[in-house]
């Protein structure tokens, strides 16, 4: 192993034309890299005990529980993020084929243009809870346009699952009021054939008497069932109205904190930062080269 300092001695020219060599050609093709700006926009999802119909009928739900939600209410909404769904709705609102001067003729521009956006952009959550939504882009306004909309767009996907969940729960609820209404109505009907059958209306006291004994029992249990229907009747009356409020006050899923603004000073690349890590990297590779030089030299 030879002398560090006898090294350096030696081949401090070396180690200086490799060091100062790469981080003038990391700078240089740092500065002559395409400037990107970067649009950041965050939100904070919202407390899914608050974020449904229970929300709008019982005041006790927003006293005891925050709108804000957890960290953990975000992982269904990362989930979103990552799908295709996301970046072709932008990609296609933006019209971002135009703007990457795509070939807008081929089959397959939207999707190649939604997966440059997918490699310049980047959700996540921080360590705050909140969902954080980064795109890179040659134009600060473009670059901040985007993000707002990612955002924006996975907002809108959760939203249009609540209203069309709540849409079926509302269709099936309003089919069984139709079914137990028919039921009621038959029930009626019954009742008023017994009303008007020919023994009823010969106003006959022995004939009365017989067919009230013959039906007693038949009759009892359709007054019963009959309450118990009507019963049933307001309380889908009740939900049905619940759901169709619910469907037209569809809360957010997500709360912006900060919308993206476009940035005055470009992101990427990071000149100063390359070029330090080039420095150090050329360097220590600089030093090992002359050390294994050296080494080399010496007798066996």
């Amino acid at each position: 192993m030879p002398d560090l300092f006898l090294v350096i001695a030696r081949r401090w020219r070396l180690m200086l034309l490799l060091t100062l060599a790469s981080t003038l050609a990391a700078l240089i093709a740092s500065l002559l890299s395409p400037k990107l700006y970067l649009g950041t926009t965050t939100a904070l999802p919202v407390n899914t005990m608050v974020n449904d119909k229970a929300r709008i009928f019982n005041q006790n739900i927003e006293t005891l529980y925050s709108e804000i939600g957890t960290a953990d209410e975000l992982d269904k909404i990362e989930g979103t993020a990552k799908l295709d769904t996301v970046f072709l709705a932008v990609a296609a609102a933006q019209h971002l084929a135009t703007h990457y001067n795509l070939d807008r003729a081929a089959n397959d521009a939207l999707e190649k243009a939604a997966l440059r956006l997918r490699k310049n952009s980047d959700i996540s959550r921080t360590g705050y809870g909140e969902l954080k939504v980064k795109v890179w882009d040659k134009d600060n306004e473009m670059a901040a346009t985007l993000a707002n909309a990612l955002m924006q767009t996975i907002n809108a996907i959760h939203e249009r699952l609540q209203t069309e969940n709540n849409r079926t729960v509302l269709q099936k609820l309003q089919e069984a009021y139709t079914q137990k209404l028919n039921e009621v109505s038959n029930i009626e009907n019954e009742g008023l054939a017994f009303k008007t059958a020919p023994e009823i209306q010969t106003l006959n006291p022995q004939a009365v008497r017989d067919s009230l004994l013959k039906n007693t029992k038949r009759l009892t249990g359709a007054t019963v069932q009959l309450d118990e229907n009507r019963k049933e009747l307001q309380d889908y009356l009740r939900l049905i109205n619940e759901y169709e409020l619910a469907v037209k006050t569809n809360p957010k899923v997500l709360l912006v904190v900060e919308q993206a603004r476009p940035s005055p000073w470009y992101d990427r690349p990071k000149t100063a930062m390359n070029a330090l890590l080039a420095f150090l990297a050329s360097l220590l590779f600089s030093f090992l080269l002359a050390v294994y030089v050296e080494s080399r030299k010496e007798p066996a």
